[in-house]
């Protein structure tokens, strides 16, 4: 198969701007992207000594998306989070000698960028191409969007299906001075997405995780963790904790049981990871979601930074920029 990229108008608007669905494909895999949420919708891999999988969970039309969201029960299923990752206690952040207060989303603290967010509203194409690789580009105003944020934000986010890896770039502007911090938030499964999370073997290399209060923000406090590689105790429902990075690149693998192996790598200092996928609707291929079907493995700053000194820092002065990438490598198992 040559490697393509294919951009379909699916001739409906949404936040005035047309909702495209993109197709990149090579010989092994195939990726469907929405401009909806800039949302990674499937992930199919046709390796070599294995049956083909989809290994990430989600739902076949992009209006499932929306509904979810609307209805105020979306898993966040692929999609593009922000412009704040994670969790903001109380809602408020110091800014300027001074606070900025959001309107809260869970409780009282903000999840995710709050009830208007990266995840929830149309992207515009920017661009595509096939050379050298198959590759999208979607971008978004953060003004433009009204999303609440201080300070203006421009990001583009950039998905390239190279021969063995997908390569997600998420790529923050300060228009004003600002902060940001945002992820992709698919739920994989390395065995496919009818099958269960708890089928695999999950290792993560990290030095240290996030101490949490009972409503799951950090109290600022980083502990060490005993060994690493750290294997994942998955059947924790509910597992959704930030853990710091021990190296600088293959930070996580996921493994199926049939020896398919997932690795990720990133540039960010933590992974929040959450164990979960539960889903009101039925998923694709008419699958249900239940609790264990998928894993986060959330590429970010520390969750709440700006609360704490002895974080790293999400603050971006005007006209400057930060890249966050994440790198998902299929491979078979040694």
């Amino acid at each position: 198969m040559i490697a393509q990229t294919k951009i379909l108008d699916l001739n409906r608007q949404v936040d005035s701007k047309p909702v495209h669905e993109c197709l990149l494909s090579n010989a092994i895999a195939k990726i469907k992207i929405s401009s909806f949420g800039c949302t990674l919708q499937e992930f199919i891999i046709n390796h070599p000594g294995f049956p083909k999988r989809d290994i990430v969970l989600g739902y076949d039309n992009w209006e499932d998306y929306k509904k979810l969201f609307d209805d105020g029960k979306s898993a966040f299923f692929g999609a593009i989070v922000g412009p704040i990752a994670g969790r903001i206690s109380k809602a408020s952040i110091p800014w300027k000698n001074d606070f900025f207060k959001f309107e809260a989303n869970e409780g009282p603290n903000l999840l995710h960028g709050g009830k208007r967010n990266f995840s929830n509203v149309n992207w515009e194409l920017v661009s595509s191409t096939d050379v050298p690789f198959p590759s999208v580009c979607f971008g978004i105003n953060t003004k433009h969007e009204q999303i609440e944020l201080p300070g203006e934000l421009y990001c583009e986010v950039t998905y390239t299906l190279k021969e063995a890896q997908l390569e997600i770039k998420i790529e923050s502007f300060a228009i004003e001075d600002t902060l940001s911090n945002p992820t992709q938030h698919s739920y994989f499964n390395p065995g496919g997405h009818p099958t269960s999370i708890l089928d695999c073997t999950a290792l993560i290399d990290a030095s240290g995780e996030l101490a949490l209060n009972p409503d799951k923000t950090p109290t600022g406090e980083i502990l060490k963790t005993q060994n690493s590689p750290l294997a994942l105790h998955l059947k924790f429902k509910g597992l959704d904790n930030a853990y710091r990075a021990a190296k600088l690149k293959n930070q996580a693998s996921l493994r199926a049981n049939d020896g398919f192996e997932l690795n990720f790598s990133t540039n960010q200092p933590f992974l929040q990871i959450y164990v979960g996928g539960e889903s009101p609707l039925k998923g694709k291929n008419n699958m249900h979601y239940g609790a264990y079907s998928g894993i986060c493995l959330e590429q970010q700053a520390a969750p709440d930074a700006p609360n704490h000194i002895n974080f790293c820092d999400i603050y971006i002065p005007k006209g400057q920029s930060r890249t966050n990438t994440l790198i998902v490598e299929f491979k078979q198992c040694q």
